[in-house]
C-alpha cells in the first residue's frame, strides 16, 4: 500500500473545510515560504467566520465576507473564575497536507489580511502568529464552535 501524496498549499489557496459533520467552513492560505534546511514548507492560513450547511462553492461566497474569524477562547480553570481571550484565528502551518479538504479556488490575499505575517514566534514581535503544525482534517474548528455558540446558544 503506498503513501498518500503530499500536496504543497499555495498563498491564495481558498480552502473548503470540514470542521464538523454537515457543515463546511473557508479558510484561506495567506503567504507561503519554501522548505529550508530547518524548516519543511511553511504558511499562514486564516479561518474565516463563514459557516455553511452545504458543500459550498468559490461562487457562492462574498469575497467582502472573507476576514480571520476573531474568535472567543473561553478558559475555565479549575478553582479560579472562567475568563476569555479573543484571539485573531491565522496560524503558521506546513504547506504540506494530506486532510481531505479541497482547495475550491484561490484569490488575491490583501482583500482578507494585509499586516505582518512573521512565520517565527518571537517574543520581541509586536505580532506573532502560533505554530500549528499540519492542516488537519477538522480545520476550521473555531469558526464552527462560534456559529454554535451564536445558533444554538439562542434556543
Amino acid at each position: 500500500m503506498s503513501k498518500p501524496e503530499m500536496k504543497l498549499l499555495k498563498k491564495g489557496d481558498v480552502i473548503r473545510t470540514n470542521p464538523h459533520k454537515g457543515f463546511w467552513g473557508i479558510a484561506v492560505v495567506l503567504s507561503e515560504k519554501e522548505k529550508t534546511p530547518e524548516r519543511h514548507p511553511m504558511c499562514h492560513i486564516a479561518i474565516t467566520p463563514l459557516i455553511f450547511k452545504h458543500k459550498v462553492g468559490l461562487d457562492e461566497i462574498n469575497l467582502n465576507d472573507l476576514k480571520p474569524l476573531v474568535f472567543e477562547r473561553i478558559f475555565s480553570l479549575k478553582g479560579k473564575e472562567e475568563f476569555s481571550r479573543k484571539e485573531i484565528c491565522i496560524g503558521v502551518y506546513t504547506r504540506r497536507y494530506k486532510a481531505e479538504f479541497e482547495i475550491i479556488g484561490s484569490i488575491d490575499t490583501s482583500i482578507i489580511y494585509d499586516g505582518p505575517l512573521p512565520f517565527e514566534p518571537l517574543s520581541d514581535l509586536e505580532i506573532k502568529w502560533p505554530l500549528c503544525g499540519v492542516p488537519t482534517d477538522d480545520l476550521g474548528r473555531e469558526a464552527y464552535f462560534t456559529w454554535e455558540r451564536e445558533n444554538v446558544e439562542k434556543k
